[in-house]
C-alpha cells in the first residue's frame, strides 16, 4: 500500500509556520534580552547612607544633610565638583521642594581624590572605596521633612565602563 504524500503547499505553508516561529523567537528573545538589561546592568555598585548633623533641628538652624557612600572595589564614583568636558557626570542633589527649608549653597565632595585620567583625558574628581558629600539646609519649620535623590555616575576602573545611578532618601 502506497503512504498518500502530503500536498505540497501543505509542506510550503508548514515551512513558512517555522520561520515565522522562528522570527517570533527571535523577537521574543530580544524583547526578553531588552527588558533584563535594565535588570543587570543597574547593580548598584556603591550602597548610600543619609543622616543630618541634628536630629531634631529648630527652625532657623542650619544643618548638614550627609550623604555617605560605600563604593565596590574597581569602581569611582565621581564628586560634585566640575569634572573635565567631555567627561564624568557630576553628583548632585534632587530635592523635593517644600516650604519648611532652604538649600544653602550646593553639594560639597568632602575630600575627594584629583587625578588625570587617560580616559576622559584630563582632571577628573572621585571616590574610591568611601565618598562623602554634604549639603547645608536651613530649617524653616521645625516639622518639615527632606526628600530627594543623588544622582551619580561611577565608572569601573578596569574596563572604563560607566552607568549613572540615582538613590532616593
Amino acid at each position: 500500500m502506497k503512504v498518500p504524500q502530503a500536498p505540497t503547499e501543505v509542506k510550503l505553508a508548514v515551512a513558512v509556520d517555522v520561520t515565522k516561529m522562528c522570527h517570533f523567537s527571535k523577537i521574543l528573545l530580544l524583547v526578553f534580552g531588552i527588558i533584563s538589561l535594565p535588570v543587570s546592568a543597574q547593580t548598584k555598585r556603591a550602597k548610600f547612607s543619609v543622616s543630618t548633623t541634628k536630629k531634631y533641628p529648630q527652625k532657623g538652624e542650619i544643618i548638614q544633610l550627609v550623604l555617605e557612600a560605600q563604593i565596590f572595589p574597581q569602581w569611582k564614583l565621581y564628586a560634585s565638583e566640575r569634572q573635565v568636558s567631555p567627561g564624568p557626570k557630576s553628583a548632585y542633589l534632587s530635592i523635593q521642594p517644600q516650604a519648611g527649608f532652604r538649600l544653602v549653597g550646593g553639594l560639597v565632595s568632602v575630600n575627594p581624590q584629583k587625578s588625570w585620567d587617560s580616559f576622559w583625558k584630563g582632571q577628573v574628581v572621585y571616590f574610591e572605596k568611601k565618598a562623602r558629600f554634604t549639603q547645608a539646609v536651613q530649617i524653616l519649620h521645625s516639622d518639615t521633612q527632606l526628600t530627594g535623590k543623588i544622582i551619580y555616575q561611577m565608572c569601573n576602573t578596569n574596563n572604563s565602563a560607566c552607568v549613572q545611578y540615582q538613590d532616593s532618601f
